[in-house]
């Protein structure tokens, strides 16, 4: 059985049903919580897979927040070793900047969104099982290209690249389709300030989700379970 390791950025944004997953499928999981100051382990080598989640932060932020560079350092050794990697949201731009994609400042999309499925995304081992468009909680402001190599598997109105796959292991996602209805509560309620500068409803978010969660939590752990298959 093996060890995962996630990289956590923000108090309320765990793993959720990824981690449910990994548990069920009879493997553990290390949280490295980047915002109590723990540090980045240098090498993936012990690890089974690499997971990397969402945070406020940018790719760009690495000058006051060191750390980020040695996440990427840690998405190329791991991307190298061609190990399974998943980043979310966040992680996903991190890792589109390992592989030399240029991460910026874009237009926000926040609250529930139409994700249509890319059409190399109906053969991918990973994502095939979704359906073509579905609902999903996206939550940033920050774009990237197509990394140079990389399978693009997912897309938004806003977003171009919402999904991409490099090589047979490595993923990086923008939606938060780890999220529970539970965590998206937790999080509308922490970030009433941001919603409003970005003038989204909160109310919207959580009519969105009693209508989306559940189905989608269905989606994504059918998702999970082949990623965790990965390992090996």
């Amino acid at each position: 059985m093996a060890e995962f390791l996630v990289l956590q950025h923000e108090p309320l944004e765990g793993a959720g049903t990824l981690a449910e997953e990994i548990r069920t499928a009879g493997h553990s999981f290390r949280t490295v919580r980047l915002d109590q100051k723990e540090k980045v382990p240098a090498d993936p080598a012990p690890f089974g897979g690499l997971i990397v989640m969402g945070g406020t932060m940018g790719v760009y932020d690495q000058g006051k927040l060191p750390y980020l560079k040695e996440e990427i350092a840690l998405l190329g050794k791991a991307v190298k070793a061609d190990q399974p990697i998943l980043g979310i949201c966040l992680g996903a731009q991190l890792l589109a900047a390992a592989l030399g994609a240029e991460v910026k400042p874009g237009e926000k999309e926040i609250g529930w969104v139409p994700v249509h499925k890319m059409p190399e995304a109906c053969k991918d081992p990973v994502l095939r099982r979704l359906p073509e468009n579905f609902p999903s909680l996206m939550w940033h402001g920050d774009h990237f290209s197509l990394p140079q190599g990389a399978v693009h598997l997912l897309a938004t109105q806003k977003c171009g690249c919402a999904g991409f796959r490099f090589g047979k292991k490595a993923y990086g996602l923008v939606p938060h389709l780890e999220m529970t209805a539970a965590m998206i509560d937790e999080m509308v309620a922490a970030s009433r300030k941001e919603l409003a500068a970005a003038q989204v409803e909160p109310a919207q978010i959580l009519e969105d989700s009693s209508e989306y969660a559940e189905p989608t939590e269905e989606l994504a752990r059918t998702m999970w379970k082949a990623w965790v298959g990965l390992i090996g």
